[in-house]
């Protein structure tokens, strides 16, 4: 089962994805938003997602809290690059997995799950500039007026 887990600094600092990832080995991608960083990760049980994940993020000094979405159903292209900005996306109760194909076929669109939580869809896209990124956003909010809102947020590059 897939898992997107958004977490949140105490205090706004770039150690908190080096942290996650020096103490436990996560790919963790910092992100300017509504979150500072997002970890995805592939989990056994709900019992393997609180033991190895949730109880050690919450465990760090610096993690103020960690949001967790479950994936329903992942769409995701075969030659996946670094995102370049995650969307969160929150429609009306209608067809998720016709917005999703919709969302998917845009061509800077990586992957796109349906996922319980706040929002409904999480997607990855990928862009050459921030510019673009909105691009994509406006691509993604323009697919079906069942979208009611998204929150986007920009990846840091890697260092």
């Amino acid at each position: 089962m897939y898992v997107w887990l958004m977490v949140s600094a105490k205090r706004a600092s770039l150690d908190v994805g080096k942290l996650i990832r020096d103490s436990l080995n996560l790919d963790a991608i910092e992100v300017l938003g509504l979150y500072d960083i997002v970890v995805r990760a592939n989990v056994k049980s709900l019992n393997d997602l609180w033991e190895n994940y949730i109880s050690l993020l919450n465990s760090l000094p610096l993690v103020g809290s960690c949001t967790t979405y479950l994936s329903l159903a992942e769409r995701i292209k075969q030659t996946i690059q670094r995102p370049s900005a995650f969307i969160l996306i929150k429609a009306k109760q209608s067809e998720h997995i016709e917005i999703q194909g919709k969302i998917f076929d845009i061509d800077e669109v990586q992957k796109v799950d349906i996922v319980l939580g706040a929002y409904d869809m999480i997607a990855e896209v990928v862009a050459n500039s921030i510019a673009d990124v909105f691009k994509v956003v406006r691509k993604v909010i323009n697919v079906s007026n069942d979208i009611l809102r998204t929150v986007t947020m920009i990846t840091f590059p890697n260092e």
